[in-house]
């Protein structure tokens, strides 16, 4: 069960925005803690609209109706991690509901075919961030 919620957890906390960051460079260096590697993943919402319009080859338009909504997410999600009044379990229950009403603003803004591609690549993050949690996770016997 700690598996399946940490897992949950994880591949929410990344959503859009891993989805959108670089990939880490691999290197010599030794891993970095947990909560540097997740900051990692934190694409500021500039560089999210950039590599959305990259992606999805969002018009002008969408990109200026973009940004606020990124913006206002990740103030939002960076209060949540700063609240230590809440447990883990309410942070990621609030978290959860702030992904999905920006994701259902981002989606409005989107054409048939651009939601297509942008369902495409939030599915290959949860499958990406799957994988990276069953290699992390050490078999139990």
């Amino acid at each position: 069960m700690k598996k399946q919620i940490f897992t949950l957890a994880l591949s929410t906390l990344f959503g859009l925005g891993a989805a959108m960051a670089a990939p880490p460079q691999q290197g010599d260096q030794p891993a970095a803690p947990q909560n540097e590697q997740h900051a990692q993943h934190r694409a500021d919402p500039s560089q999210q609209v950039r590599r959305l319009t990259k992606r999805l080859n969002l018009t002008s338009d969408q990109q200026s109706q973009l940004l606020p909504i990124l913006t206002d997410r990740q103030q939002q999600m960076e209060s949540i991690r700063n609240d230590n009044s809440l447990s883990a379990k309410d942070k990621h229950v609030k978290m959860h509901a702030i992904r999905e009403a920006s994701d259902a603003q981002i989606r409005s803004l989107l054409t048939d075919s651009q939601k297509q591609t942008y369902d495409q690549m939030q599915q290959q993050m949860r499958e990406h961030m799957q994988q990276k949690h069953d290699q992390a996770t050490p078999p139990s016997n």
